[in-house]
């Protein structure tokens, strides 16, 4: 949420506001108090920037007050505006824990509809979809969505039911109605393609001396990162770095550099070479994670217990 701006003069609502109030005005209200401006609260919404302005005008209109200060960097909540927020978003948790509490009464007697999991592509490309048709098998009438990306999906605002997430397993700051549940251990090695090595034996082959894959500046706070900044240190900059571990490894397959990959995805290639590094420190655990009030749900659970049948053996070091 953006900060207030303080407003000189605010005027409060009158008498008749609520009358004829459209509460689908605030959903466009909540959007861009959260995101700053109009070009992204209609990107989140799906919708255009005119149709976003349209209804904030005409909150504001009916409301009587000002409650977004129009700046070129985007939009402010002023103090009316702020405290609208407050009482809008306590009242959105509250429809949605209603939402989450029904959905799990619909389907109290059998595992159908629609469940929505959260990961990164790597991870749902070559862990999840193709293990899928095995979860359609025993659940026909379930329906999954893989919602992939970088951004974690907030499931507290319904973006997805469950996620799977690497953390650290001295985490912190975990919210309090979550449930988190440990899936497995991932594994990251050093790779190189052949074409990189010409033919030398990798028990020998000074590998801190060969051109390197790395992470883009916005993900140099991972830890693989600075493990492949600190290795590969004296010999410069990486030749190649991307936010995406998909075009890392075809970078390294390619023969541009030696890259850190997690284990699972380098199976996907037959052609990579394993360096004799240890590299142990980089394992990552996985975790599951969902909203407490699902957890009487039965295609969350049927979800659940197909992820630690799976991911686990998939993980496994070969």
């Amino acid at each position: 949420m953006q900060k207030r701006f303080p407003q000189s003069q605010s005027l409060g609502p009158p008498d008749d506001a609520a009358a004829g109030f459209d509460w689908n005005d605030l959903k466009y209200f909540l959007a861009v108090a959260r995101h700053g401006g109009l070009s992204r609260a209609a990107l989140q919404l799906s919708t255009s920037a005119s149709t976003v302005s349209r209804h904030i005008g005409a909150l504001e209109k009916r409301l009587n007050m000002r409650l977004f200060v129009r700046l070129s960097t985007g939009y402010l909540l002023t103090d009316a505006g702020s405290e609208l927020f407050d009482r809008v978003a306590e009242v959105e948790r509250s429809t949605q824990a209603v939402e989450r509490r029904s959905s799990v009464a619909a389907e109290a007697d059998k595992v159908t509809g629609l469940v929505r999991l959260a990961a990164s592509d790597s991870m749902g490309v070559h862990l999840l979809t193709a293990r899928l048709p095995l979860l359609q098998q025993r659940h026909p009438a379930l329906r999954v969505e893989l919602v992939l990306g970088h951004a974690q999906a907030d499931l507290t605002r319904r973006e997805a039911d469950l996620a799977l997430r690497m953390l650290d397993p001295a985490m912190s700051g975990a919210q309090a109605d979550h449930v988190m549940h440990r899936v497995a251990s991932v594994p990251f090695s050093l790779y190189a393609a052949p074409s990189l090595l010409q033919g030398r034996d990798t028990d020998t082959v000074d590998w801190t001396q060969l051109p390197h894959i790395g992470w883009d500046s916005t993900w140099r706070h991972l830890p693989v990162a600075q493990w492949v900044a600190q290795a590969f240190a004296d010999h410069g900059q990486a030749v190649f770095t991307s936010n995406s571990v998909n075009a890392q490894m075809v970078a390294v397959a390619a023969g541009m550099g030696a890259g850190v990959l997690p284990d699972y995805l380098a199976r996907t290639n037959a052609s990579l070479v394993r360096l004799p590094v240890d590299t142990s420190a980089l394992a990552r655990d996985l975790w599951l994670i969902y909203h407490r009030d699902l957890r009487s749900s039965r295609r969350v659970q049927a979800l659940r217990a197909f992820i630690d049948e799976v991911l686990p053996q998939a993980l496994a070091p070969a």
